[in-house]
């Protein structure tokens, strides 16, 4: 197996504790179909198999899982249910299957905030180019099915591969943002990010956050010759990087008629890097000598990233400061192998992608930014500090002069825009709330009230 350099794990810039009702697993009575158990739009995922309950405790132990509600072994061809929990309080619901006499373990992950058809709205593919880049992206361009013409909003995504829904530990981010828009009497247009899905160039890491911007800058002039669109009234919706992107733009496009950064950054990106890996080491568990010793290494090494473009003389560099900056000790709680890590552990930090993340400081385009602004972070975001960025962000604006801004902590709210128990990603997945209602709320009343909707 690789070994991965130890920084070369990068979390993007990306409590429910469900009380099923009585009642909940009826579905699954004895003699049903199992395929028909599975509630729509939740997620069948594989666990284990097994052959007894003694089994199931076993497994539950193991995966730091708690047991709910007993299970019980159903009859060959039949399906049980039962309630299973982190142990932090995030509960979902469990299938046995037997087959034969032999069990299979499912978790069901619900999706319940995934629209169900029929739409009370309209839903168009579209294709639009980046002729600058020589591209085309694919998307869906949602809009009420009466009235118009609507206010429109590009939504952007974050940092990674994603497709037009912004699929993230299983939940589907911008299905649900979009739905809950056009439900709202807004037109919705979101794409899958270039080299992803249906949508031509080269995807993430071999694309900037420029290049990304560019794309946005495409889509704001094919929404402003939509027939049912107001020109006049076009917003920029950003989900992290997408939240840096969105006041890149804007700087740039005076038509933007306001945006919304949803855990935006206010702090450049080597600062966040160094942040977040503080703060995730330590939640963790990770020796403090280790997270210092990182950090005093990451402080070494990312400016010299930025400043190096040559992959080989940078990978030298990188070598030479982990000998000149660590002490033996430290290597070792750091894992470092004997024979050190070989260039291919490098090429991570190294990406045209990463290289510019790193030196990107969003604070000049958002003193250039003059539309409204609506920046919301969530208080229990370990990726995106709520109160750093937010410091930054409001400096930001208010050097420029723009006045016309609001910048708000959601309390209990992670990167997502989950409600959750501690913020920490491996909550993500199992957490049934795709997106906080209120934080719903809060974006659509804003974006209405700027609009005059």
């Amino acid at each position: 197996m690789k070994k991965n350099h130890p920084f070369a794990l990068f979390l993007a810039i990306g409590s429910v504790l469900t009380a099923f009702p009585a009642g909940a697993f009826a579905g699954l009575a004895a003699g049903q179909n199992p395929a028909l158990a599975f509630e729509v739009h939740s997620i069948k995922r594989f666990m284990f198999d097994c052959a007894a309950v003694a089994d199931i405790r076993a497994q539950f132990d193991g995966r730091g899982l708690l047991i709910v509600t007993e299970p019980v072994v159903p009859k060959p061809g039949e399906a049980a249910g039962f309630i299973g929990s982190t142990r932090n309080g995030i509960q979902n619901s469990y299938v046995i299957e037997n087959t034969g006499g032999k069990l299979h373990v499912y978790i069901e992950l619900r999706r319940p905030q995934y629209p169900i058809p029929p739409l009370t709205y309209i839903e168009q593919e579209v294709v639009f180019d980046n002729p600058q880049a020589g591209l085309s992206l694919v998307g869906t361009l949602s809009y009420p099915k009466t009235g118009g013409p609507f206010p429109a909003i590009v939504l952007i995504a974050g940092s990674g591969a994603h497709t037009r829904d912004e699929m993230v530990s299983l939940h589907k981010i911008f299905l649900v943002l979009a739905d809950h828009l056009t439900r709202q009497g807004l037109a919705v247009l979101r794409y899958d990010k270039r080299g992803v899905g249906l949508s031509g160039g080269q995807a993430d890491p071999d694309s900037t956050t420029d290049d990304y911007a560019s794309d946005v800058g495409t889509a704001v002039r094919f929404l402003a010759i939509q027939p049912n669109v107001d020109p006049r009234k076009i917003g920029l919706v950003g989900h992290s990087e997408g939240g840096i992107i969105a006041p890149m733009v804007a700087a740039d496009t005076p038509e933007i008629a306001f945006i919304v950064m949803l855990a935006g950054t206010g702090l450049s990106g080597m600062e966040i890097r160094m942040h977040q890996e503080n703060l995730l080491g330590r939640a963790s568990g990770r020796d403090e000598k280790a997270v210092l010793a990182n950090d005093r290494l990451n402080r070494s090494i990312y400016p010299m990233i930025i400043a190096t473009k040559d992959n080989a003389a940078a990978i030298r560099k990188i070598r030479s400061a982990e000998k000149e900056v660590l002490t033996a000790e430290e290597r070792k709680l750091l894992e470092y192998p004997d024979q050190g890590f070989p260039d291919e552990a490098y090429r991570g930090l190294l990406t045209p992608w990463f290289r510019r993340f790193l030196e990107l400081d969003p604070r000049p385009y958002l003193a250039r930014v003059r539309c409204p602004v609506l920046a919301l972070n969530g208080g229990k975001d370990v990726q995106v500090l709520a109160d750093e960025n937010q410091d930054e962000i409001k400096k930001a604006l208010a050097s420029g002069g723009n006045a016309r801004t609001m910048v708000k902590k959601l309390p209990g709210i992670n990167h997502m825009f989950q409600t959750a128990p501690t913020g920490m990603p491996d909550e993500y997945r199992n957490i049934v709330e795709t997106f906080a209602p209120s934080a719903l709320e809060t974006i659509s009343s804003w974006i209405l009230g700027v609009v005059g909707q």
